[in-house]
């Protein structure tokens, strides 16, 4: 579980630990981080995005970003000399231990996260750019800072799209659903191997073949849902929010999305 923060919050950066490293199903890897300030972040949603960072490619220790301009810094490195950094979404959080859950989607090492997670040990280390609380009356920090999945209060019927890259953060959603709102579900995998209980009692269907976005367009809503969320390969997305517009009717305004990443390119 996480726990939500209803507070302004700024990211900052720190050395993390792995202390597990768990197979959840043939294609999901969780591991977990530990680090004494772990015990101070914080999420402002259930799908809420960090940055891990990487070795950079000439082998050298990772310098962690500081102050304002840390992104401009970075970018303006040489590309062998910056740390390697990428987007993951917080599965879990337990401050009162000061660890971190991530969870990975193995998919060969086709990328460097890919290439790290598949060789992850324990006793790794990895840099983590993580939200932290601020006070309410500053000016620095934003209230849903790396989060999309924001429903209205108002929202009591929802339809939630996500392919595999987005299975944790939809875990996340499911977990803190309130019993009052109503969810149908749609969710990629790769094979049914990587089908698993997901909290809450949302109407799920599990696309193991075929497109997800087809699933979703022959799919029949038992309701006129109210707000959705729809996160993963961003072609994907664009045809989804596309259907939901125009076929189902959907204002634009009531559908969050997020891309995870871009077929053909190395996403992690």
């Amino acid at each position: 579980m996480t726990t939500v923060l209803e507070r302004p919050i700024v990211f900052d950066s720190l050395l993390a630990t792995v202390a597990a490293v768990e197979d959840l199903s043939p294609h999901l890897r969780r591991v977990t981080f530990v680090a004494p300030r772990i015990a101070e972040a914080v999420t402002a949603g259930p799908d809420q995005r960090i940055k891990i960072l990487l070795t950079p490619p000439n082998g050298s220790a990772i310098r962690l970003p500081s102050g304002p301009e840390w992104y401009a810094d970075w970018c303006a490195q040489p590309v062998d000399e910056r740390f390697i950094m990428r987007t993951y979404t917080v599965r879990a959080l337990r401050p009162e231990v000061a660890e971190l859950d991530v969870e990975f989607v193995l998919h060969g090492a086709n990328g460097p996260a890919s290439a790290w997670v598949s060789e992850a040990e324990l006793g790794d280390q990895v840099g983590l750019l993580l939200p932290f609380a601020v006070d309410t009356t500053s000016t620095k920090g934003l209230l849903h800072s790396g989060v999309d999945y924001v429903p209205p209060a108002t929202s009591v019927r929802r339809i939630l799209v996500a392919d595999e890259t987005a299975l944790p953060a939809l875990a996340g959603i499911l977990e803190e659903l309130p019993a009052a709102v109503q969810a149908t579900v749609f969710v990629a995998v790769p094979d049914a191997a990587d089908v698993r209980p997901l909290a809450g009692s949302a109407e799920v269907t599990w696309v193991t073949e075929g497109s997800l976005v087809d699933a979703v367009k022959s799919g029949a809503l038992p309701f006129d849902p109210d707000y959705a969320w729809v996160a993963g390969e961003s072609s994907m997305i664009k045809e989804v929010r596309r259907h939901l517009v125009n076929a189902v009717g959907m204002p634009k305004s009531a559908i969050s999305f997020q891309g995870y990443w871009k077929r053909g390119e190395a996403h992690c």
